[in-house]
């Protein structure tokens, strides 16, 4: 026989457990992350707090409305990635596992690797040849592949690791309006329509699984799905009486910020199977969630200026706490000339320490960020850290 008695035991014992794990995985696979259909490198290094300051290209995601306050023309295009520091090894481990062994070696080698990563979280998340063109009122984005990946070893029954995946192409046009002062305060609304082509997957990877084959993302676990959606947005600048005792606070320009996005909702109902002809799961919808956000300009002084800003999004979000909504940031700018300036900043996302800079050069823009984000469950935080790089040109 191939295997011994003994052996076909411990692979009875193995494939038993593997099938109890799966059994209680897929009834727990709701995803805890908050997934953003676009981040940007410079929002991300203050928190992710940006609904109410939306004042370059990237309001188009942010704020729709933001694009009604722009007095010039902004052409930006760019590239990120971003990857928790350990991910490289993570996966250089998976693959060096099976080299070399036979089947039960192998078997063994993966239970090694997994223990060592226990309770460990990975993430990375990269876009490539990002392009967004903004005028006065108007803007225009196509992002043909926005990839984020987490991947947490967990044990239930035995080692495993849950895999979640987004990869998105995205066409997006908005529009935004000022409407005459209301009340000695300035309303800005907007609307940004968009058609997003999501790929998507959401399983857990036993251990026999990677064992036996060490590609984590297989394009037979893929869903596909389509859909037309659509944000809603508006910006309000109060003017404060000048008789009021407040009226100091004009000085700090308070602006409020609201967006409701998604609001169709309407899920990723229909496919172009461009790469899983098979599968017919749609993946994980859009959902319908609010955005409310705060933002205070900061005395300028000099070459020197900032702001301080506040959000709490994804309210009405499935995975939604008071914890994962929170935002909050503050950025300092400097500018030499219109060519040569940059910004320094800093902020809490979802309870984690955020750290930004970017520079400009001419039209050579650079974009690094540190950031944290909650990948935990409704009560339990774990924290996702990655290091991000945006690579802008801007016109």
């Amino acid at each position: 026989m191939f295997f011994s008695l003994n052996s076909s035991r411990i692979w009875v014992i193995l494939i038993s457990l593997a099938l109890a794990q799966q059994t209680i995985a897929d009834s727990n696979l709701s995803p805890y992350t908050i997934h953003h259909l676009y981040s940007s490198g410079r929002p991300l290094g203050m928190g992710d707090a940006f609904v109410a300051v939306a004042n370059d290209y990237s309001a188009l995601y942010y704020n729709p409305a933001g694009l009604a306050r722009r007095d010039d023309s902004e052409v930006n295009l760019s590239m990120d990635f971003g990857g928790s520091s350990t991910i490289a090894d993570f996966s250089k481990d998976i693959n060096n596992s099976g080299t070399g062994k036979t089947d039960s070696e192998k078997v063994s080698a993966m239970s090694e690797v997994l223990n060592k990563y226990y309770g460990k979280n990975f993430g990375g998340r990269f876009g490539l040849f990002q392009g967004v063109m903004v005028h006065p009122r108007w803007g225009f984005g196509i992002i043909p592949m926005d990839a984020s990946v987490t991947m947490t070893v967990h044990k239930q029954i035995g080692p495993a690791v849950n895999l979640l995946m987004y990869g998105d192409t995205s066409v997006t046009y908005g529009y935004g309006k000022n409407v005459d002062w209301v009340n000695n305060g300035r309303l800005s609304v907007g609307i940004a329509t968009k058609f997003v082509n999501r790929v998507y997957t959401n399983l857990p990877l036993s251990i026999l699984e990677l064992a036996f084959d060490s590609q984590i993302v297989k394009k037979s676990s893929l869903r596909e799905g389509y859909t037309l959606d659509a944000d809603l947005g508006l910006i309000y600048s109060p003017q404060i009486d000048p008789e009021s005792l407040l009226y100091f606070m004009n000085d700090y320009k308070p602006t409020i910020g609201l967006v409701v996005r998604n609001v169709a909702e309407s899920g990723f109902t229909n496919s172009l199977k461009l790469v899983n002809k098979e599968k017919t799961e749609a993946p994980e919808k859009l959902y319908r969630v609010l955005d409310v956000g705060f933002k205070w300009d900061l005395p300028s002084l000099g070459i020197f200026g900032g702001r301080v800003a506040f959000d709490m999004r994804d309210i009405g979000h499935p995975a939604f706490n008071t914890r994962k909504g929170s935002h909050f940031g503050m950025e300092f700018d400097w500018t030499v000339t219109s060519w040569w300036r940059g910004q320094y900043r800093f902020g809490l996302n979802q309870s984690y320490p955020t750290v930004g800079v970017s520079a400009l050069f001419s039209i050579f823009n650079l974009d690094l960020v540190y950031y944290g984000e909650d990948v935990g469950t409704y009560n339990t935080p774990l924290e996702n850290k990655v290091l991000m790089a945006k690579f802008n040109m801007n016109f």
